[in-house]
């Protein structure tokens, strides 16, 4: 991890922190702040998980720019994925001016020319090589201004947050995984709007795990979950659905129950027993029967429900 944080340099070299940084990340050829430049503020966590980049950064208002004759770079070329999570702006890319701001997911290919308009600003943005997309590089381009666009793209935004919440937290072999992840839902959300049937097809198999973990993890709640109503949800059969969960030796019924019994667990502990009951909570994710519920939990925690609880509100 690395943390960049204008706030410790002196104000006459934080622009020069800034463009620098701005540089590495985006391969910007120029950064103009809209204020002074010694008012210039940039705060960027950088983690480098495997083959995928990831950077958390608030910055002041600005313009970044790449030139068109920008193409000698060292890096090979990389694409930028991005969720802004504050500040408006107008991303200008590809012959197209695309407004962005809060809750929005934009692409930007690094090997082209881009203006980057934006006010006070935080946004998390993944960055990865083109070429381990296994896209072609014009395909991928085709689709960067539709990026925003594709049903996978809430999916996306997600895993970024997610990854923003757990990337301090692992190493080794760990962050390589999460990186590995990234990759993966980073080419399904490229190829869910390409005109290629096959890489299409090829891409969200390759996410498809990613995908039924997601989808899981929303739907906790809802008492009829099960293998076959996650089937249907992905348009694949129960037995490919478990096929698919054995490669990693997920056994999908056992884990659907250990994320369930893990939510309400934290619940009990953040709740007083004044303010929730049992029962309630174990309905809240998915317990049709309290007994149930009681007998998974004190197999789970070694307690039951109403201890775990009181033990967490001493």
């Amino acid at each position: 991890m690395q943390v960049v944080d204008s706030a410790v340099v002196p104000p006459e070299d934080r622009l020069d922190m800034v463009v620098e940084s701005m540089a590495s990340a985006a391969r910007a050829t120029a950064f103009t702040p809209e204020g002074p430049d010694n008012r210039v503020r940039l705060t960027m966590t950088a983690w480098q998980l495997g083959a995928v980049d990831v950077f958390d950064a608030e910055c002041s208002a600005h313009t970044l720019r790449r030139g068109a004759r920008a193409t000698s770079d060292d890096e090979p070329p990389s694409l930028i994925l991005t969720h802004g999570l504050r500040g408006a702006g107008v991303h200008s890319h590809l012959g197209r001016d695309l407004p962005v701001g809060p809750s929005q997911l934009w692409a930007t290919d690094l090997t082209a020319p881009y203006v980057h308009h934006i006010e006070d600003t935080h946004t998390i943005t993944a960055k990865v090589a083109i070429a381990t997309l296994g896209i072609p590089h014009d395909l991928v381009r085709e689709t960067l201004v539709h990026i925003g666009e594709s049903p996978l793209a809430p999916l996306f935004v997600s895993h970024l947050t997610e990854t923003r919440r757990v990337a301090h937290l692992l190493d080794g072999p760990a962050s390589v995984a999460l990186g590995t992840s990234t990759l993966s839902l980073a080419r399904a959300l490229v190829a869910s709007i390409t005109d290629d049937n096959r890489i299409r097809r090829e891409a969200f198999e390759d996410s498809l795990l990613l995908r039924v973990q997601a989808f899981v993890r929303r739907n906790l709640g809802d008492p009829a979950l099960d293998a076959a109503s996650i089937a249907v949800a992905h348009h694949v059969s129960v037995r490919h659905l478990y096929k698919v969960c054995a490669r990693p030796e997920l056994r999908l019924e056992q884990w659907i129950i250990h994320e369930r019994l893990a939510r309400a667990a934290d619940e009990l502990a953040r709740t007083s027993p004044a303010r929730g009951t049992i029962t309630a909570v174990a309905r809240r994710w998915g317990f049709t029967s309290s007994s149930h519920f009681t007998t998974r939990f004190r197999a789970a925690y070694g307690v039951t429900p109403r201890e775990w609880q009181a033990l967490h509100h001493r």
